[in-house]
This record gives C-alpha cells, sequence and structure tokens, in this order.
C-alpha cells in the first residue's frame, strides 16, 4: 500500500518504478500506476446510473477522487494528484483552499449541461 494526499493505494504489480513528489515531501514509491489502474481495494459507493455523461466529485473522498460516467452508465475513477482535489465547479483538479468539496453536489448539474443544445438555434439549420 501507498498513501497519496490521505488515500491508501494498493500496489499493482504491471507498473513502473519511479518516485513521487508529493507536496512538500517525497514519497518514495516503488510503482507508478497506469490507465488500467483499477482501484481494487477500494470501496466506492458513488453510482453513474441516471447521470449525464461528466465528471463527478467523490466527496466520501474529500474529492480527492473523482469519478468519469460514460454514456453506458459505467463509473471510471480517477486521482487528483499533488495534494489537489477536484474542483466540481470548474471541472479540474485545484488546489483543495479554492472550493469547498462539502459543495461538490450542488454543481453537478453541470454535466448535464456540456452536451446541451440550444433549441432555437436548432429549428434555424436546414436540411
Amino acid at each position: 500500500m501507498y498513501r497519496l494526499s490521505g488515500i491508501s493505494l494498493p500496489s499493482n504489480d504491471a507498473c513502473v518504478k519511479h518516485r513521487i513528489m508529493v507536496g512538500y515531501s517525497a514519497v518514495h514509491a516503488q510503482e507508478k500506476f497506469t490507465e488500467s489502474y483499477r482501484f481494487e481495494n477500494m470501496t466506492f459507493t458513488f453510482d453513474c446510473s441516471n447521470r449525464a455523461v461528466g465528471f463527478y466529485a467523490d466527496p466520501e473522498y474529500d474529492c480527492q477522487i473523482f469519478h468519469m460516467c460514460n454514456g453506458d452508465g459505467k463509473r471510471i475513477p480517477h486521482v487528483c494528484a499533488n495534494e489537489t482535489s477536484f474542483n466540481q465547479e470548474f471541472r479540474i483538479c485545484d488546489w483543495e483552499y479554492n472550493f469547498d468539496c462539502s459543495q461538490a453536489e450542488k454543481w453537478y448539474y453541470l454535466n448535464e449541461l456540456t452536451y446541451m443544445t440550444d433549441s432555437s438555434q436548432d429549428e434555424d439549420i436546414v436540411e
């Protein structure tokens, strides 16, 4: 197990060795997590069912983890790096002092607006 930004992450045998810099302290990690990393030893209650395609902060993990929900309702978790957390309003990893993680759910609706179009403009299109 490696501890990054207060989250314990399991090791993964298929990773490449490296050293991770976290904030002011160096964590001597022996492996680099790859895209195929599956968060095998973590439990998530966040559910993508009935959610718009988009990115969602996970307040249960102090927004250090966020989930991408795809069109099939599949959840793909991600970790913000270097002691940052997911700022739901701007949908970026950001410094914790720039936002209040406890308010993340208030901004979930922004994912619904991402692919929304103005129906009046659609009527102007002639095929």
